[in-house]
Parts: C-alpha cells; structure tokens; sequence
C-alpha cells in the first residue's frame, strides 16, 4: 500500500514539473550526472541547462543534442526504478543521466529539442514549480477544511446529558436521542458534572453514532487548517523561489566542470571498459567470483544444484513464472487480512471495521491490479526471447557471477568477457529460482561461468547457461546507472559470501 501511494505520489509530482517546463517555469530536478548527485537546473535565468553537483561546481547540458539509450534500474530490493539516461550533446560529449522513471521521459523530449530564446524579456518571472510537500500541505489543509464543513453543515447540533466524566483523559461520555447514542467528547472536567448538558455536534454518514464537543474541537481544526496552509503558501511562494534563486546565484558564481572528451557514441575509457568508481574498493570479477565460490562451500543455506527442468529448457515452467510474475504481490497478505477482520470482527472494532479495514481493502486491490498491469508488459517479450534461437544475433556472451543474500533471492552479476580478472560488473539480473535436481537443494547456474544474455527490450535481461535459460525475477540493473546505490547492493549481496579474515 504504501509503495503504491509514493508512486502514485512522485507520478504525480513529474506531471507537474513537465507541465511547469512546458510553461516556461523554472524546474530543478534531482538527478545524477556521470555518478555524481545534484540539481539539474531548467531556469529561464540561465543562458541554458546547467548541473549543479552538491560539490559546488556546474556542467553545461546544452539542448539540441541526441539520447543514445536509456536503461531501466530497480532501485534495491523494492519496485521503484530509475532511467540511466545516456545524452550526447551537439559538441559529440557524452553525458550519463539517472533520473527518476517519469523525469528521464521529460528530459528526453526536453533535451532532444532546440532551445527556443524569448522574443519578448517577461517583466516578471513565472513562480518556479511548487515542491510537493507544499502541495500535500495544501491539499491536507483543503481536505481537512472541506471535512470541518461537512461537520459543520450536515452534522446534528444538539445538547446532550453527561453521564460520566473521565478526569483520566479529560473526556465526558455523553448521550442524546433519549440515551440511546453515546460517544465519549472533550470536556472541561474542573466544571461538568454527571447530568449537566452540554452541547456537540453528532457527526454526519458514515459516522453515525460519533460526536463531538463544540469547545475544544473548533480550535483544534482551526490551528490544523491554518497552519498546513501556511505551511503549503509558504513553501510554494516563499521557500520554492529562494532555493531556487539561490541555486541560480550559485551556479553562476561556480565554476564549471569539463567533462573528459570521448568519441562520438561511445561513453568508454581509453581502455575500453566503462568508468566505474567502485573499483577501489575491489568488487572486481575476480573477487566477486571469489566470494561466490566461497559461500557455495560454507553457506549453511541449501546448496544450488542444476535445475531439474533439464538442459535445453527454460528454468521455469512459462506458466508458473507468468503467474508469480504478475500476481507476486505482497498485496495479496492485507487484502486477505483486511477480508479476515471485517467478516469476523474479533478485535471488537464495531462498524469502524468497514471504513478502515474496506480501505484497505482496496487499496490491496489497487495494488494488485497495477502490479499486475505493469509486470504482464514483460511476460510477452520474455516468453518470445526464451523461445527464439541463438543464432539470431541478439544473443551476447559474457561471464557472470551467481550470488545470493538468502535462499529466496539469486541474483547474476554479468561482465563483458574482456577485462579478465579486473573487468567492473555491467548488470545486475535478479532470476526466477526453481526446484534443485538433488533433495532440498535450490536450482540455479553454477557460481561462475559463462553465459549467453539476451536483452528483451523491457528491461529485463535473459541468461542462457549451460543450456538451460533462467527466466528473470524482474528488469535488470546497470551499474553504471547509479554507481553509489548500486555499489552498496553489490556489497550487500557479497557480504555473506566474504572469506572471514584468518581462514584460507
């Protein structure tokens, strides 16, 4: 429910940074450019897209230029994805992006075209685009004003009896209609007693048989609306633009970063392998395949054996990994718990089950559908590549090294078979596990070797190893799309497999 609803969130938050560019406004976006975090600042104030890095200094994004291609990249273990986004500009420097899945759509429209110099100088700038935590308080306020209405609108205002006074809490439980609605309402304790009247308001469908006092509530709900929504103006029409301007001043006072020339095309070293910051702290090959062999001897988790789906087949029946692809959602626990609790309502939750407990409810629905309406794009290209020939040209060799954080979770770290025993990782591709050969064993390749890779075009890479093609457990990673977050699951994933220091 909760990645559902940031997704939703940030999906949100690109809609309108995408229609303020369109517009003119000023927009900053988070990104990383050739590894390093900072704003990518879009701002009628500047001659024309500047990076500012956290460093201080600035890079130069001229428009007009070329978008080679773009790689998708799952950000750890959950479900949110970023685009590595690979620019070349019209001076034939290349440029890696990594943005956000819907800001790298923006972008690449954005970047491809000519910019456009205003005819006419605007007396006064557009307001840059609100931040979305202005946004939310805004619309927390509206919510919470529109909610105090309808209470105040619709609601019975009445005088009820005090029948007890809980000095505990500094409540009153009171009851009107004769008695027979009750509710427990604040209340001045230090002067109500039990029979005196006082008066509330019996809240409206569907929180009938609810009520509350016409004392301290209305303060309550005035300083929420006021303040979220100084908070909200705040942040969109005073905080917003000082950070801005700020960025701005700084970024002309910077001073800017030239980017090593490469060849037209090509984003590599003159050694021919991809730069990558994690090689200092050796997670090469060499002593990746090191830890993998490591952890296959001592782990005391179940040991991989070959599939028993057979040389020549995929790892998986089609059918299973179709249907735990799309419906393998954790959703599927809180809607069966949500449908638990309303139909036997043991924690003595009354008639409240139904609205809490139904939102969750569909929520867990809404879940499930877009899980499944997003992972079902993937099953098409995935099936078709499993069932093409080799020979087609669209299968590369590379050497790959098979790790794994628990037994539930496999994960390939392919490398180009040049580089040897130096060579950096390029992709990380989590694979579908499957039934070992050998009693209670796991399925999977052999901790090192070769394999045929096929790219499917949606992001997930298939692996052909020793015959047997392992279907993917979801889209791939490029290491180079975000070397810091992807270093440290690399960490993650060889940590277990370290050789303990003082043993061979």
């Amino acid at each position: 429910m909760i990645p559902l609803i940031m997704a939703g969130l940030a999906q949100w938050a690109a809609a309108r940074r995408r229609r303020g560019l369109a517009a003119g406004r000023a927009v900053h976006f988070r990104c990383r450019l050739d590894g390093r975090r900072g704003r990518l600042l879009a701002d009628p104030r500047l001659e024309g897209p500047v990076f500012l890095g956290r460093s201080g200094n600035t890079t130069a994004v001229p428009r007009g230029g070329e978008v080679l291609d773009t790689t998708v990249a799952t950000i750890g273990r959950t479900t949110f994805e970023k685009v590595g986004l690979r620019y070349r500009t019209p001076d034939g420097q290349v440029l890696r992006l990594g943005l956000a899945t819907h800001d790298a759509r923006t972008l690449d429209t954005w970047l491809r075209e000519q910019s456009r110099p205003a005819l006419v100088p605007a007396r006064r700038l557009p307001l840059p685009v609100a931040p979305l935590w202005a946004i939310l308080a805004l619309a927390a306020s509206l919510c919470t004003g529109m909610a105090a209405a309808d209470v105040a609108l619709l609601g019975k205002h009445t005088s009820a009896e005090v029948v007890r006074v809980n000095r505990d809490d500094d409540s009153c439980t009171v009851g009107w209609d004769g008695g027979s609605q009750r509710t427990a309402v604040d209340c001045d304790t230090t002067r109500v007693r039990s029979g005196d009247r006082i008066p509330i308001v019996a809240l409206p469908w569907p929180f009938l048989g609810e009520g509350v006092d016409t004392r301290t509530t209305p303060d309550v709900v005035a300083v929420l609306v006021g303040g979220l929504g100084l908070l909200g103006l705040g942040g969109a029409l005073v905080v917003s633009p000082l950070a801005n301007a700020r960025r701005v001043r700084l970024a002309r006072r910077a001073e800017p970063v030239i980017p090593p020339q490469t060849a037209a095309g090509d984003a590599k070293g003159e050694d021919g392998e991809d730069r990558w910051p994690g090689l200092e702290d050796d997670l090469s090959y060499a002593n990746l395949a090191a830890a993998a062999r490591h952890g296959d001897r001592h782990r005391p988790d179940p040991q991989v054996t070959p599939p028993r789906r057979g040389a020549g087949r995929t790892s998986l029946s089609p059918g299973v990994w179709v249907l735990s692809t799309v419906l393998g959602t954790g959703a599927w626990y809180f809607l069966l718990l949500s449908l638990g609790a309303i139909l036997d309502d043991q924690f003595h939750l009354g008639h409240w089950r139904f609205l809490v407990l139904g939102t969750v409810g569909i929520v867990s629905l809404a879940r499930i559908g877009w899980f499944a309406t997003n992972r079902s794009a993937l099953c098409g290209p995935v099936l078709r590549a499993a069932r093409s020939g080799t020979g087609e040209g669209k299968w590369q060799p590379m050497r790959y090294v098979r790790l794994r954080r628990d037994p539930g979770e496999m994960v390939l770290v392919l490398f180009r078979p040049e580089g040897w025993a130096i060579a950096a990782p390029q992709f990380l591709q989590p694979i579908s596990l499957s039934r070992g050969r050998g009693r209670r064993t796991v399925g999977g390749p052999a901790p090192v070797g070769e394999a045929l890779v096929c790219d499917t075009g949606v992001g997930p890479l298939l692996c052909e190893i020793d015959g047997v093609r392992y279907l993917p457990k979801g889209r791939a990673t490029e290491v180079a799309a975000d070397t810091a977050l992807n270093h440290r699951e690399l960490r993650s994933l060889a940590e277990s497999h370290l050789r303990p220091a003082g043993r061979s």
